[in-house]
């Protein structure tokens, strides 16, 4: 009987945590993409994006537009991809720590939360249509998620 209470405790803290990382945030574009894989596997993995492939950081003329940006939740850590090729665009794109939310420390998300391109205005998910809203998901799946699948060794799922 204590362990079934114990399990009820446990499930609305999850709730409770989960609503409050949503509150403030700016949604997102697509579905959140989950590596079955710890935060700091995940990151060492993106350290070695960013050096194998230096053309997905954000460019000096390009880095006015990071700042515009305003942090939503204290459960999320902003990364950012450039991409050069036309369409050009900046990703908005948040690292989700479950083991923060969820004491989960097996997973770690991934979710873009905007795009921008090359304007002091940054597009939400409700300022693309859906051939625009794919084509960004297209783009960050086989850029970004792909290689990062390959540097973690990691199962990759996508949730909403």
């Amino acid at each position: 009987m204590i362990k079934h209470k114990q399990a009820k405790v446990l499930i609305i803290i999850g709730c409770i945590c989960s609503m409050l990382a949503a509150c403030g945030t700016m949604g997102q574009i697509g579905d959140s993409v989950r590596f079955s894989t710890s935060t700091a596997k995940l990151e060492s993995a993106l350290d070695s994006l960013y050096k194998n492939y230096p053309e997905y950081k954000i460019p000096a003329t390009w880095a006015k537009y990071k700042s515009s940006i305003v942090k939503a939740s204290p459960f999320t850590e902003d990364k950012f991809f450039y991409f050069k090729s036309n369409p050009e665009e900046l990703y908005y794109v948040v690292l989700i720590n479950d083991s923060v939310m969820t004491d989960d420390s097996a997973r770690t998300r991934l979710a873009i939360r905007a795009v921008n391109r090359g304007s002091d205005k940054w597009i939400l998910e409700s300022g693309l249509d859906n051939d625009e809203e794919e084509a960004v998901i297209k783009r960050f799946d086989d850029e970004i998620v792909s290689k990062l699948r390959v540097y973690t060794k990691s199962k990759v799922l996508k949730e909403e």
